[in-house]
């Protein structure tokens, strides 16, 4: 059942009451209701039991208005009501006149004076009315126009219903109204034009016909669609569609869209086979509207768009409306009655019905919002004459029906004929549809307009990302001298500290201060556990070595150092020596076995509690759940929960309560979601996947397990049993696959719909507690193909996110976070292109989706355009590390001027630019690729050689052992051993004679140990 929206209910009502100027009071009456609104607040319903309840939940919210609700009495005819209402009405007044002014809809009376249904109330109330007034006791003034300038002025609210309804109608006419004509002009069909309205009105009850996803009961007809052609015109609001046939040749069609009781308009006229006569006139048309366009601005009154249109009337109505910012008009243009000679009719085909018409018409009308800038268009469906003209009866096809006439090979006719028909985008086509001009000029027009439209985003949005940097700035002021301080180590206050085991030549674990004590000159020395980098046992020979490396300045330190270790040696680098290794020799390796184990097990413990503080260091603390009492919650149950606990497949409930969601797992495992930390929630329904799901992208991270997540998930698939397969071969006709599909399609149904209503459940629930929570639905038909992580997937937009949420690892872009799109790998000869959105926070990598086919870049590039991204595009891949540091340290990236403020340069990622803008010359354009394109190989190359020499710093412990092992073999031999392998080298020499030349080669370039092999290779290249 509907309920009343309070709040917006006193917001119209304060906005209607703060306008009496004259009148003392306001009657209206509709849909069996009579509502009397009084200059002190006090207002009067009359109506039926339902609509008095329906109306009881905003008495007393507002202490300025009383509502007294009275309810229809049968007993009496509403005797009483009605003299309490003329009671009220003729109460109260300070006016000096015998009689009062009431102020009504008098276009409404002679509706309400209709008697023919007995249980009205409004025709014996009219006729109390009409006595009062033949008594002079009451003056009845007409406030329609007042009503309607006062309701004319939208909030924001309003507004965007506003363009939601402008968004419908124009969405029936371009795949409704237009889908139909191309077929009736297609297949030659003969309807009516009222049979053609009727099949418009059934799509604007249900737009699910042209695969618009709106609820039907939102939606309604304004009024029946008007189609008129054949020459019979009337372009007045209260024209219908004849039952005429329907004529090709000059058709005007209006059609309205009722979207939560909130109107739009559009119309538009399609040209068959236009002679040059009426093109012209169309264009006049046109040139019409954009000059109305321009003159309603606020504060000017309406008769100026008038005059702008060339019609110096005295339109007396209009003198006193002065439209302000964001009131919506329809703005409805035509020109009637205008005559076709037959020397206009010269050059057009005979068999063309254009042919017969005498007078013709054209009408154009469009939803407008007032801006300071001129009209700005709500119904943007577009009105060129490339979009409404068709050529249909072209003399020039008839050679070719001869030639394919008299071709004996039917084969060979067919492949023309389909060669013919098939248009350039692939689509299946017929000659009869072709547009003038070609489709292909239509495409790069709106190519040049999308084009224009981001030179102008990509200046608004430099200018918004300076003031965004400029604030964040002065924010964060004096918080990164704090955060980069290094903590100093302390093992032990003094030696007295030390454990009492402690030998002066012996290594020494002490697990409890995490600590290793190696004696130096017979001294024993604490060494924090942070400073170690790893240890090394090597095979024992004669005697056991260890091999302690530690973290020193001068080396790359490896994405595995502590994060205070790191601060620490930057801090020191410049003045304090380092110890890079230390090493141990014992005959009895009993000891230094025991401490490589105690240390190994030391520095894992030490990395797992520091991945354990970095998981923890950004959670936020989460309110506690309340639980719902005395109600009935909101349940989903069988649902699996993505991410896992523990590696396992968490099944459970999700239930709805007063300021958060609550997951119980099987084996009792909670996971809690406030409503107050989700960002955004995504209903997604089965289709063609093999699940239905509900996704939560949150603020803050949560904990689940032992990691922390930002994206929780539940799902359940759509999987009715497991299927058997053998060898038998099935039929596409057997009935237990039918059945089985059948059920597939009831249970897909089926959860669809229950994953809906729990939705909308938790939007109520949320609602009711002060909380907004609002689910999203992608978009499928803007959906494409593309790789995000390891496979391909499709990719789908929601209102705030661009996200894949059936494969993990999720993908999920918050489009507030992005900064840019770049396309790169955009050619004439590639098949697919990368997509690269760069994140607002140059210090993280931008989301890179690979492999998307070219079709669909112009579709991706104007869904940018709309939602208000800048994109770039160009041949190659780029060094995006590389670009992000230029792009940090550089404090003047978004301004168009250099330090000097005078010398001018790119703004922001125009760099990226292909072509650059159009007053740029090409050798600027040349310099500006060179800079990211054959320079960022080179660069790209030393990157990879660095991020190589890091990888191989900070391996795992196994491979660093070995790393640690091979360097020792080098750097850690004593003279005895050096001057035995020598003796050796000697040997070998004499006995293998010249052969031995190549053996000491083939071990350097291709040894065991990755530092003799990979780490002398890259210096070779580096020389």
């Amino acid at each position: 059942m509907a309920e009343l929206d309070v709040e917006r209910f006193y917001n119209r009502l304060k906005k209607l009451h703060s306008s009496f100027v004259k009148h003392k009071n306001f009657w209206n009456g509709a849909q069996n209701t009579i509502v009397l609104l009084k200059e002190d607040g006090n207002m009067y319903v009359c109506s039926t039991k339902k609509k008095c309840e329906f109306l009881q939940p905003a008495i007393g919210k507002d202490a300025a208005f009383k509502i007294h609700l009275l309810v229809r009495n049968k007993d009496d005819n509403n005797a009483e009501n009605y003299a309490t209402l003329l009671k009220q009405a003729t109460q109260g007044s300070s006016a000096k006149e015998n009689s009062y002014k009431v102020g009504v809809i008098a276009k409404e009376r002679d509706s309400n004076k209709d008697g023919s249904n007995p249980n009205w109330i409004l025709p014996s109330f009219e006729k109390k009315l009409d006595e009062a007034v033949e008594s002079k006791s009451m003056e009845l003034v007409d406030v329609t126009h007042g009503i309607a300038l006062v309701m004319a002025a939208k909030d924001d609210f309003e507004r965007d219903l506003m363009k939601k309804s402008s968004v419908l109608s124009n969405k029936v006419m371009k795949h409704g109204f237009v889908k139909t004509l191309e077929e009736v002009i297609e297949e030659d069909t003969k309807i009516t034009n009222e049979a053609l309205a009727q099949k418009i009105e059934s799509i604007l009850e249900d737009p699910n016909k042209i695969k618009l996803n709106v609820p039907p009961e939102d939606v309604q007809p304004c009024y029946f669609p008007i189609i008129q052609s054949g020459g019979k015109y009337d372009l007045k609001i209260s024209a219908q569609s004849t039952n005429d046939t329907m004529t090709t040749d000059i058709i005007t069609v209006s059609l309205g869209a009722r979207y939560k009781l909130y109107c739009s308009n559009i119309a538009r006229t399609f040209l068959v086979d236009p002679p040059k006569k009426v093109s012209e006139t169309y264009e006049i048309l046109l040139e019409l509207q954009d000059a109305c366009l321009e003159a309603m601005v606020p504060g000017q009154p309406l008769k100026s768009v008038y005059k702008a249109a060339g019609l110096h009337l005295d339109i007396v109505a209009k003198e006193w409306c002065h439209p302000q910012k964001g009131d919506v008009f329809c703005l409805s243009i035509g020109f009637q009655d205008l005559e076709l000679t037959s020397s206009d009719l010269s050059n057009t085909p005979d068999i063309s019905p254009v042919k017969k018409l005498k007078t013709y018409a054209l009408l154009l009308s469009d939803m407008v919002v007032i801006s300071e800038k001129g009209g700005e268009v709500l119904t943007k469906m577009g009105k060129a004459i490339t979009d409404v003209a068709y050529n249909v009866n072209d003399g020039g096809d008839d050679d070719d029906d001869d030639d394919e006439e008299n071709d004996d090979d039917g084969d060979a006719k067919l492949a023309r004929k389909l060669a013919k028909e098939s248009a350039a985008d692939g689509e299946r086509r017929s000659k009869r549809l072709a547009r003038d001009p070609s489709a292909a000029a239509e495409a790069s027009e709106g190519v040049a307009e999308r084009e224009r439209r981001q030179i102008e985003l990509m200046q608004r949005r430099n200018e918004e990302r300076v003031r965004e940097i400029a604030r964040k700035n002065a924010k964060n002021r004096g918080k990164d001298s704090d955060e980069d301080v290094a903590e100093e180590l302390e093992a032990y206050r003094s030696p007295k500290a030390y454990p009492p085991n402690v030998q002066p030549n012996q290594v020494k674990v002490d697990m409890a201060n995490q600590c290793v004590i190696l004696p130096v000159f017979g001294n024993p020395i604490p060494f924090h556990i942070s400073t170690i980098k790893n240890v090394v046992l090597p095979d024992p020979d004669n005697a056991t070595l260890l091999r302690i490396n530690f973290y020193t300045a001068g080396i790359a330190l490896g994405k595995d150092a502590p994060t205070n270790m790191l601060k620490l040696v930057q801090k020191y680098a410049p003045y304090a020596s380092f110890i890079r290794e230390m090493t141990f020799r014992s005959l009895d390796g009993n000891n230094l076995v025991a401490a490589f184990r105690q240390i190994s097990e030391l520095r894992k413990r030490a990395r797992a509690r520091e991945i354990r503080e970095q998981e923890e260091a950004n959670l936020v603390q989460q309110e506690k759940l309340i639980r719902t009492k005395n109600e009935r919650v909101p349940r989903l149950a069988d649902l699996t929960m993505r991410p896992v606990f523990a590696g396992r497949k968490t099944q459970g409930n999700l239930e709805a309560h007063s300021n958060g969601l609550r997951f119980i797992s099987t084996r009792s495992e909670v996971v809690d979601i406030m409503y107050a930390n989700i960002k955004y929630a995504i209903f997604q329904p089965c289709e063609n996947e093999i699940m239905v799901l509900v996704h939560f992208h949150l603020k803050n991270p949560i904990m689940v397990g032992k990691k922390k997540h930002i994206d929780i998930q539940f799902f359940t698939e759509v999987v009715d049993a497991s299927q058997a397969v053998d060898n038998g071969r099935r039929s596409m006709y057997d009935p237990d696959e039918m059945d089985d599909e059948q059920r597939e399609r009831q249970l897909r149904k089926k959860l669809n719909n229950a994953f809906k209503d729990f939705c909308k459940k938790v939007d109520a629930v949320a609602k009711k507690n002060n909380y907004q929570l609002e689910f999203d639905v992608p978009y499928r038909d803007l959906g494409f193909m593309g790789n995000p992580h390891k496979e391909m997937v499709q990719i789908l937009p929601t209102l705030n996110c661009l996200v894949n949420l059936t494969e993990t690892p999720f993908f999920v872009v918050d489009l507030d976070d992005v900064d840019h799109v770049h396309f790169e790998r955009v050619t004439y000869m590639s098949k697919a292109f990368d997509m690269i959105l760069i994140n607002k926070d140059f210090n993280k990598m931008p989301w890179r989706i690979d492999m998307i086919p070219n079709g669909d870049k112009d579709s991706i590039q104007e869904w940018l355009t709309d939602m208000e991204i800048s994109y770039t595009e160009g041949p190659m891949n780029l060094n995006w590390k590389s670009i992000l540091n230029t792009a940090k340290e550089d404090d003047r990236f978004y301004m168009t001027t250099e330090d000097d403020e005078v010398t001018e340069k790119e703004a922001g990622w125009e760099i990226l630019r292909m072509f650059g803008r159009e007053d740029e010359e090409e050798e600027e354009e040349d310099e500006d690729d060179s800079d990211f394109g054959e320079e960022s190989v080179g660069e790209e190359e030393e990157l990879e050689e660095d991020d190589e020499e890091e990888d191989f710093d900070s391996e795992d412990d196994d491979e660093s052992d070995f790393d640690a092992d091979a360097e020792l073999e080098e750097e850690g031999m004593d003279w005895d051993e050096m001057e035995e392998q020598a003796a050796e080298d000697d040997k070998r020499k004499r006995r293998m004679g010249d052969e031995y030349e190549e053996a000491p080669r083939k071990k350097r370039g291709g040894g065991n140990t990755r530092d003799s092999g990979g780490g002398r290779q890259k210096k070779q290249r580096r020389r």
